[in-house]
Formats: structure tokens, sequence, C-alpha cells
């Protein structure tokens, strides 16, 4: 059993883009939520955009990092 190196390095990518929305996306949501008494809905609404992508990225790039271990096919 090899593993394909292109494509976990490709998971890997996924992941370096998921790390800093993982780190924004707490920031931003917090900020919404205390903008929320002024009727400012755009940051909460950000911040779950955020969240929401990070969350996206991890998934799809553990995925792809196991596939290039265990090297499946679709």
């Amino acid at each position: 059993m090899s593993s394909n190196k292109d494509i976990i390095v490709k998971g890997i990518k996924f992941l370096g883009a998921a790390l800093p929305l993982m780190l924004i996306g707490p920031v931003v949501l917090t900020i919404g939520f205390k903008a929320i008494r002024d009727g400012n809905y755009i940051w909460i609404t950000l911040g779950i955009i955020l969240l929401l992508t990070a969350i996206i990225l991890a998934f799809l790039g553990v995925k792809t990092i196991l596939n290039g271990f265990f090297d499946t096919k679709k």
C-alpha cells in the first residue's frame, strides 16, 4: 500500500486554508454578538459564513488526506 503525495499535499493545503478561518471566525462572531445591540447583523452573518467555510474545508482536507494515504479512487 503506497500513499499518493500529491493528494496528501492537496489535503494539507485545504487544512492550511481552514486554519485561519478557524481563528478569525469566532472573533468575528463575537464582534457580531456585540454589534447586534445596534441592529447590525452583517458581522454575525459574516462570522457564521466563515465558521461554516472552515468546517467544510477541514472536512475536505481530512477526507483528501485519508484518500491519499489509503489510495482510494472514486
